[in-house]
């Protein structure tokens, strides 16, 4: 195994995040697992919500290997899935065979996720998942339990109709253990019935188990909502009513049954231990070799917590300020005669100290960076979701996932680069008859596209559907009193009018509504990261909506400059250049001053009109800083 494992950790970025993934998943199945096997070997019952945690475990992993294309581990994680699921729908029980497969699984998944990036040792491995799974499968074949178990509750047949799977099986799991099963029936006003319902589910779980929870029939007044409560408690109803203590609840005994020692196959059977010596942690192949695996982790990620990552910086930031005093310091004692030279030695050691500083803003921030791949993939997910509701046919491509991101920014990105996808699934990309008809393909295109453009990340959303309409884009915006009608506007001044609160071109409201209702939710988001959002359209033809981001807002270096007595900084991943201009190059258009900066006209702000500070008198030649983000240029 000691090939495998390094392929694991020296493979590709992906196969590096995968292992590190599943393995957290693993260790927590593997405790699950051990615990549970701890309770059968005891004779305890058996936890409910130990079983569940185990078959999200092995659904999680499943998803995750299909996410990254890892068939075995996949294949395998899903068998898994049905015997838990079958074990926690009561159709097969805790016992110690049942268990032993289940661990023989966990060791399985461990070997493979040790040779993730190694094709021949995956394939090793056929021959002992394909027993494994053949094991797996016959023990997940296992009749439903039967009903007569409920012969004898006084319950509303309709209840017991409403019950799912898994609340017969807890229900059955209770009578089996010879708890009173009890009805506990309340009235919530409407507006408030969560808080209240919460309240009270709460208050039954310190004395029991909560089975199900349905709406009720019968007569309420308008403002109010009846719920019945399906409980187990070793309480009788009339001490569970004063145990709860919530006003206006009334609890019914509906029955009880004689406790039964019994197997979780559904028949009386003793629990029966695991044979001395048998480990269970070995791992047979197609070949009849055993093997132990080491404890070591295959991976060697560390997940840590974000705060922790922004408090390291935050030193990093003080330790820069220090830095910044410790030069001021070695440059007075340059400047004297008498301390000269030991300035000079000190300031060698400054530089030092700089070099290795810069080392460790760099290496902390490349810690914060996550790939935008998690995103693009929570995106897909909803794509495809949307493409059925909504009918259409659409393609969804993908380029750039690997670019990475401060994990701070890719959490406050979701929300507006899911706006701006859904809206173009629902108002940008035609139906398929619209495509015929206009002459396209019946399948639309919607492509998400990542890339770095300097110390900013680009996110592009580009769709060939209908475009954005500038004539009718124009009169919402006229109707609305946001141009004045005969202003003079640009092609990039029109579509921008999409960011202005409440414009749409689009008549209808729907339920992920048209492009422009909400851009400007999306330009503040934006804003507030330091970014911008730009529009290109060509109707017919298609939309692009472009993201752009600063990679990262954890440490900003700053151009420092002075204007009327005060200091501004200006974040040097903005400034594009910086030059000394006579006033003569300033020109004037439409009440606006223009820079001509080598024939590009760029618009001119003034920094002390913009602060009401003096201005500088004209007979000194001014300084201009080029700032710039995405395409915008100032």
């Amino acid at each position: 195994m000691t090939r495998g494992k390094t392929n694991a950790r020296s493979g590709t970025k992906a196969e590096r995040e995968f292992v590190s993934e599943a393995e957290e998943i693993l260790e927590a199945m593997r405790s699950d697992v051990a615990d549970l096997s701890d309770a059968a070997l005891e004779g305890a019952d058996l936890d409910p919500d130990l079983v569940n945690r185990l078959f999200r475990s092995a659904h999680s992993l499943k998803a995750l290997a299909g996410m990254f294309r890892f068939a075995p581990i996949e294949e395998l994680a899903h068998r898994l899935e049905d015997v838990l699921d079958a074990m926690r729908l009561g159709r097969i029980g805790a016992i110690t065979p049942v268990l032993a497969l289940i661990e023989e699984s966990a060791e399985m998944f461990a070997a493979l996720l040790e040779g993730v990036g190694d094709a021949d040792a995956l394939a090793s491995f056929e021959g002992a998942i394909g027993q494994l799974v053949a094991r797996i499968e016959a023990a997940a074949e296992a009749q439903p339990p039967s009903r007569d178990a409920f012969d004898g509750l006084t319950i509303d047949p309709s209840l017991l109709g409403a019950l799912t799977e898994y609340e017969e099986h807890r229900l059955r799991e209770n009578l089996e253990r010879g708890r009173n099963i009890v009805l506990v029936n309340t009235m919530f006003e409407i507006i408030a019935f969560e808080e209240g319902l919460s309240e009270l589910t709460s208050a039954i779980r310190e004395h029991g188990e909560v089975l199900s929870t349905l709406p009720a029939p019968g007569e309420a007044p308008e403002s109010q909502i009846h719920f019945t409560i399906l409980s187990a408690t070793d309480l009788d109803a009339p001490e569970l009513l004063r145990a709860i203590d919530f006003p206006g609840a009334t609890v019914e005994s509906v029955g009880s049954a004689a406790p039964v020692r019994r197997s979780r196959s559904g028949s009386p059977a003793p629990v029966v231990a695991a044979p001395a010596g048998e480990a269970v942690s070995r791992l047979e192949d197609g070949s009849g070799v055993m093997d132990l695996h080491s404890l070591k982790s295959i991976s060697d990620t560390v997940r840590v917590d974000i705060r922790k990552l922004d408090e390291l910086m935050n030193l990093v930031g003080e330790l820069v300020i220090q830095r910044g005093a410790l030069g001021e310091q070695v440059m007075r004692l340059v400047e004297r005669r008498e301390t000269a030279k030991i300035g000079s030695e000190l300031g060698k050691v400054h530089k030092a100290i700089d070099r290795k500083l810069r080392d460790l803003q760099s290496a902390v921030l490349d810690v914060r960076m996550v790939p935008l791949r998690q995103v693009f993939e929570k995106i897909s997910r909803v794509v495809r979701r949307m493409k059925r509701d909504l009918e259409k046919d659409v393609e969804l491509e993908i380029r750039g996932a690997d670019t990475e991101l401060d994990k701070l920014i890719v959490e406050a990105l979701v929300d507006p680069l899911m706006h701006v996808v859904r809206n173009a699934l629902d108002h940008a990309l035609e139906s398929e008859t619209e495509r015929s008809a206009a002459g396209k393909t019946a399948r639309g295109v919607l492509a998400l596209e990542a890339f770095q453009r300097g110390n900013h990340v680009v996110i592009a959303v580009r769709d060939d559907g209908r475009g954005i309409d500038p004539i009718a884009l124009r009169a919402r915006a006229e109707a609305q009193g946001r141009v004045r009608p005969g202003e003079t506007l640009s092609d990039r001044e029109t579509l921008d009018l999409i960011f202005e609160p409440g414009i749409s071109t689009r008549e209808e409201v729907t339920e992920t509504s048209g492009r422009g209702v909400g851009m400007d939710v999306v330009r503040s988001n934006l804003t507030a990261l330091g970014g911008i959002v730009g529009v290109e359209s060509i109707p017919g033809r298609g939309t692009t909506i472009s993201l752009t981001v600063p990679i990262t807002l954890a440490i900003i270096q700053s151009l420092l400059v002075g204007v009327g007595g005060r200091r501004f900084a200006v974040p040097l991943n903005s400034v594009l250049e910086t030059l000394m201009i006579d006033w003569r190059d300033i020109q004037n258009s439409e009440d606006r001053e223009i820079l001509n900066l080598r024939g590009e006209p760029l618009l001119l702000r003034r920094l002390a009109r913009e602060f009401d500070l003096p201005e500088t008198a004209a007979t000194e030649k001014p300084f201009v800083i080029v700032m710039g983000i995405g395409d915008q240029r100032a």
